[in-house]
């Protein structure tokens, strides 16, 4: 089993807070409309599933193209 990377895990965690701050919406708003308790998520303990951030995306009406743009996989530390 593959372990979840850190440095991703670490990108994407700060793009759902990102995303979810400049709406200003809490995590209780993101978990009674998607189901989702992302505060695992933007807290690194857990990784979402694509899924996951799709139904995240639908809720702020965003792609997943605009999720992921700007992105930019950083390189090991």
């Amino acid at each position: 089993m593959q372990k979840t990377d850190p440095i991703l895990a670490e990108v994407i965690a700060k793009r759902l807070q990102e995303i979810r701050e400049a709406h200003k919406s809490t995590k209780e708003y993101v978990l009674h409309r998607t189901g989702l308790g992302i505060s695992d998520y933007e807290r690194k303990v857990k990784f979402p599933t694509l899924t996951s951030i799709a139904k995240f995306c639908k809720l702020y009406n965003l792609s997943l193209d605009e999720f992921f743009d700007g992105i930019d996989y950083p390189k090991e530390r």
